[in-house]
């Protein structure tokens, strides 16, 4: 029964207003189907990183990984892991004490364009939560404006400022305000959330790299200490 007299004003409305409420109803349904993928999917990447983090922590070498990565679930840490692996395979089986800076070098070139990769599809759609956030009160805005200058109009056209005449229009002008609002209130507060936690990714994938690192880096010395042994 409460939303009857906002359907009743939708209904009256002009076309521009009616256009005006459209636009903001797709950007609402945009809005929250981005906010609820984006909900699931960052669950269930942290519990598939959790559960490769886990098993991660129980390797000692370098060559484990590779079992690691075949044996685990999807997960951005795999990605990661599976990227650093492949880059790894292309190196040579020799080892010098010239050569190990360089190979490390080159596995934290792949760790940054993988975690930059991942940052990138982490942060997808997201520029729609933006400028939704952004333009929606500027269309409610806009809605007002125009429902108060139809108001003026009617007000000129009967030469009466009676409510009967006034009322409709500046009905229809405050429902745009407030869809405008409950556009960007969603909205606003999603983006800003998922770049926060985008943001705390982007610093865990940085640190789990810099261990994978740590281990291409003790397997290198470790043959280089065979070598001199």
């Amino acid at each position: 029964m409460l939303s009857l007299p906002i359907v009743q004003m939708i209904m009256k409305a002009d076309v521009a207003t009616i256009v005006i409420i459209a636009i903001l109803a797709v950007m609402s349904f945009g809005s929250w189907g981005i906010i609820i993928v984006k909900l699931f999917s960052y669950r269930k990447n942290q519990r598939a990183n959790a559960s490769f983090f886990s098993r991660f922590n129980q390797v000692e070498h370098f060559i484990e990984l590779q079992g690691l990565c075949e044996t685990s679930g999807d997960s951005a840490l795999k990605r990661l892991t599976s990227e650093v692996l492949i880059e790894a395979a292309k190196f040579s089986n020799f080892v010098s004490y010239d050569s190990i800076q360089h190979r490390a070098s080159l596995l934290e070139d792949t760790i940054q364009r993988s975690i930059e990769g991942l940052r990138l599809d982490e942060d997808r759609h997201l520029s729609f939560l933006a400028i939704s956030s952004n333009l929606s009160p500027f269309f409610g805005l806009l809605g007002t404006v125009w429902g108060i200058m139809s108001a003026f109009f009617e007000i000129g056209q009967h030469g009466s400022a009676d409510l009967s005449v006034v009322a409709p229009g500046i009905a229809a002008a405050l429902v745009t305000t407030v869809a405008g609002l409950v556009v960007a209130i969603p909205a606003s507060a999603g983006y800003n959330v998922f770049v926060a936690r985008n943001g705390q990714n982007e610093i865990a994938y940085y640190n789990f790299g810099s261990r994978v690192l740590s281990i291409f880096k003790r397997g290198d010395l470790l043959a280089l200490e065979e070598i001199a042994g």
